[in-house]
């Protein structure tokens, strides 16, 4: 079996070799070293802990702390290839409650890159997040919630809230909010869409709770945050009426959206599963398979039911998020219950993915797992789940209007790998699970390029998850010297394999790793020519550097980064020879 190799990572302390450091990528993706989370308040008062699963795809493990700030609590684990490592939280020190200003974030740094999930597991309302890291926050979020439910208690029916979370990364943030609905938040009654300004330092943490629906409210910071959305406790379809559970997701910035989607229906369900469209921009048109198109606004959002046995195509003309919604197990008599996930864009599809399954409570001995794949019908052979090709009896669904295909899957509990044996062959992963009553549900993983930002032509470095051409597209190409893509262009924005034991690959893999580090530091030192995309005309410049001088240092870059790591690479494959041998 072909092993990966990790790339070594070696600080450099001159300023003009400072985009040496990113040398070893640090991909735009859920992957991460660094994750500040905290986990929304949960209906249910059973007193679960939240929990953390790690897992990584390093074949020589993860060591992970995670700390409380405000305990001061700090633990470390190992987290290790193909299997899960569970963190139990105090949940006093880690649950937002009310609609307040906290200190309830969790920090978890690695030495190489892990996947992370918040679980948050209570008798008969659980679900989980994917945990997105530090380094794709941004500052522009919209939140998805759904709608409000009534609940019965000692006092008489009460409304169960909306509610979204939001963690400091940097201090000295002022964090703008514009409330979809009427809120209160610290004591202060504001009404719809009249903003108002809270200031966050690292590992500061809010929540703001609604009796209304808060999807839609918009959030801007002066610095990236971290931001969950979701309901206390939600029963979805069948008109507010059934079985119910707490939704959460960790939600991604705005800059990431995309513009095209494919949906899939959920295992078990008979009876339909919602979606919701949130806009970021005003005039936005939405296109939905046999559906009418809808215009919405900056904030606004639809909602449509999707019959089970229909896969519908999404696009937009403006980036968009959109959300998938699991109903009720009243609505069809199944053993599944309400879950929130936030379905990937197409262009933030990845060609791997190592993720993880969640265990639930209520009752565990008739828990399924479940993942629905997306991807185009002619890369659909190179799939391979956990090493193997998939099973003969796959069944593929075609995605009307598309050249997508898509195929549900029952699978074991535990950590599990897809991949495509294609670099650029990329697909969609939605993981899932049910027991009676209660699920979890969130993307397998993601791409988080700005995709949706303004663009800059850049010197294509590979993998890094940057849109280098500005065509919406990411990695793309190979570095094959042959137009892949079909746009005119070659090697443009690539993609490339993983280092493996072969001695010729590994060598290509080196001489990649080295172009990597020129063209990181030319992109650093701006030798090159730029141009805008969309919003504006482009514009061609070129750089202020004069070239004799920027050349120079490039090239003392190159030959600094390349000599290290081809030395350091070296020293890896052949210690990983002898102790493969």
């Amino acid at each position: 079996m072909a092993r990966r190799f990790p790339v070594p990572r070696f600080p450099v302390p001159l300023l003009a070799l400072a985009a040496v450091i990113t040398c070893s990528l640090a991909y735009r993706d859920n992957q991460g070293t660094e994750f500040i989370l905290t986990f929304p308040e949960n209906f249910q008062r059973q007193l679960h802990n939240p929990k953390l699963f790690i897992t990584t795809q390093s074949l020589t493990g993860a060591s992970v702390t995670i700390s409380l700030p405000s305990t001061g609590f700090t633990t470390g684990v190992t987290a290790s290839y193909g299997s899960v490592t569970q963190v139990e939280l105090d949940r006093a020190a880690v649950e937002l409650r009310g609609s307040q200003k906290s200190d309830k974030a969790v920090h978890i740094t690695s030495n190489v890159e892990i996947v992370v999930y918040g679980v948050f597991a209570e008798h008969a309302s659980s679900d989980a997040y994917l945990a997105l890291p530090t380094d794709v926050m941004g500052m522009e979020y919209y939140v998805p919630c759904t709608t409000i439910v009534r609940n019965w208690n000692e006092e008489g029916f009460v409304d169960i809230p909306s509610e979204f979370g939001i963690a400091g990364i940097r201090d000295g943030t002022t964090v703008t909010i514009y409330p979809s609905q009427t809120v209160t938040f610290d004591g202060q009654n504001y009404a719809q869409g009249q903003p108002f300004t809270v200031q966050l330092n690292r590992f500061e943490t809010l929540q703001v709770q609604s009796t209304e629906d808060l999807t839609g409210s918009r959030i801007t910071a002066t610095q990236p945050v971290s931001v969950l959305s979701g309901n206390l406790f939600a029963v979805i379809g069948n008109g507010q009426s059934g079985t119910g559970d707490h939704v959460v997701e960790m939600i991604p910035p705005v800059d990431t959206w995309g513009k095209e989607f494919v949906t899939t229906p959920l295992t078990k369900h008979t009876g339909g599963d919602l979606f919701r469209v949130v806009a970021a921009r005003d005039f936005t048109q939405v296109v939905v398979t046999n559906e009418n198109t809808m215009t919405l606004n900056a904030g606004e959002w639809w909602e449509f039911d999707v019959p089970s046995n229909e896969y519908r195509h999404v696009t937009s003309n403006e980036p968009v998020l959109l959300v998938q919604y699991s109903k009720t197990g009243k609505v069809d008599n199944t053993e599944t219950d309400p879950f929130m996930m936030v379905i990937p864009p197409v262009a933030q599809f990845e060609s791997e993915y190592t993720f993880a399954t969640v265990d639930l409570i209520a009752d565990p001995t008739i828990s399924t797992h479940h993942v629905n794949l997306v991807i185009r019908a002619a890369d659909k052979a190179g799939l391979r789940l956990d090493g193997k090709v998939l099973p003969g009896n796959t069944v593929w669904h075609a995605v009307p209007g598309t050249n997508y295909e898509a195929t549900l899957l029952t699978i074991s509990g535990g950590t599990h790998r897809v991949v495509h044996i294609s670099p650029i062959a990329t697909f969609g992963l939605f993981s899932y699970g049910y027991t009676q009553p209660e699920s979890y549900g969130y993307p397998g993983g993601l791409r988080l390029a700005q995709i949706a930002a303004f663009c800059s032509v850049t010197n294509p470095v590979a993998n890094d998850r940057v849109d280098n051409d500005c065509d919406g597209r990411v990695d793309e190409e190979l570095p094959n010297g042959v137009d892949d893509d079909g746009d005119g262009l070659i090697d443009e924005d690539i993609a490339s394999g993983t280092c493996y034991d072969d001695r010729e690959q590994y060598k290509v893999c080196v001489e990649q790793q080295v172009q990597n580090c020129k063209n990181q530091v030319l992109n650093t030192l701006g030798v090159i020519k730029r141009s805008k995309r969309e919003a504006q005309p482009a514009v061609e410049y070129e750089t202020p550097i004069r070239y004799s001088y920027g050349n120079l240092v490039a090239a003392v870059g190159v030959v600094a980064c390349g000599s290290i790591m081809v030395i350091a690479m070296a020293t890896i494959y052949l210690k990983e020879k002898r102790r493969l041998q």
